[in-house]
């Protein structure tokens, strides 16, 4: 008999393994609400708030590394080609925070129709005006973060601003290049297959000048210390634009909540309306059918037959001393 049971350890793993898909299918949904997932969350304004914010780390990013680069290694192609894709980025922003502000009047617009009414719904009132601040902080926060993404832009490191040749620099990088292609070849070959190196027993010193990070040399000193405290107002700013959608999404299912209970009011109004009507036209229909067969002469026979009836029911009460 007990060869036909179940082993326990593998009921265990086969528990353990489901409980493992579930909570795999969970983190991939929940992954949905975090600012780097880019479906679509069915609210318009949170798409486009989230797409700002993660705008405003990828320009964050590419500015700090186009500076990095600039220290290094000048002018070159790729920083034009980073500060090109900067300058598309921030353009990308000013779209974003353009149809933000229109999220912005549209809302104005509906509370000031709705202050118009001759009897305002309270309620509703109170909901659009929450709605409306909200509405203007996060519109507010996301111009004020612009701002400071193009002042980062500006900051460059002073060997941008000493205006290096671009052509000069591209040649002295090919003429290192092939010299150091001609030591190569020059070299007498080891019994190894190796080359000897002609620098051997000679001290070399380094005698350029610069390298290690930008915060400790001395001309990019005090400009690293500006754009750091960008970069810090910058993360501030994303984290309140984080908490502002936070905020927006939970006033809009406040919203929703109002809308469906107005709406199971209506439902249940229109359903008492159409029963009224109906029975409306059943009191119709039956009046029109009894104007139809009865005709006017018919009807006037019929109500003196009636009062005749009542007279002589009135004259033998009258003759038998009932009444």
């Amino acid at each position: 008999m007990a060869e036909y049971l179940p082993s326990s350890d593998g009921l265990m793993r086969s528990t353990l393994r489901e409980t493992i898909k579930r909570i795999r299918r969970i983190r991939s949904r929940a992954g949905r609400e975090d600012e780097k997932e880019e479906e679509s969350t069915g609210d318009p304004l949170r798409d486009l708030s989230l797409a700002f914010i993660r705008c405003v780390t990828r320009t964050k990013e590419a500015i700090k590394s186009r500076n990095e680069g600039l220290k290094q290694h000048g002018q070159d192609r790729i920083a034009i080609e980073e500060s090109y894709a900067i300058r598309k980025d921030i353009r990308t922003m000013e779209t974003l925070v353009e149809e933000i502000k229109k999220f912005v009047d549209a809302t104005e617009t509906a509370l000031a129709q709705e202050n118009k009414k001759t009897k305002p719904n309270r309620r509703k009132v109170t909901l659009l005006e929450k709605q409306l601040n909200e509405r203007r902080a996060q519109y507010n926060e996301c111009l004020s973060t612009l701002e400071l993404v193009r002042d980062l832009d500006q900051r460059r490191s002073s060997v941008d601003e000493k205006g290096l040749d671009i052509g000069e620099e591209m040649q002295f990088g090919r003429k290192a290049q092939l010299r150091q292609q001609l030591l190569m070849l020059r070299r007498t070959q080891t019994g190894e297959g190796g080359h000897v190196d002609p620098n051997e027993g000679i001290e070399l010193h380094d005698n350029t000048v610069g390298g290690g990070r930008l915060e400790e040399h001395e001309d990019t000193k005090e400009t690293m210390k500006v754009i750091a405290a960008k970069d810090a107002k910058i993360d501030e700013g994303l984290d309140r634009l984080k908490a502002g959608v936070g905020r927006l999404h939970n006033l809009a299912i406040e919203i929703g909540a109002q809308i469906d209970m107005q709406n199971r009011m209506l439902d249940k109004t229109e359903q008492h309306m159409s029963t009224q009507v109906e029975r409306l036209r059943n009191v119709n229909r039956r009046i029109g059918k009894f104007m139809r067969e009865k005709k006017p002469l018919n009807t006037f026979m019929n109500v003196c037959c009636c009062v005749l009836i009542i007279s002589l029911v009135g004259f033998f009460l009258v003759q038998f001393n009932v009444v």
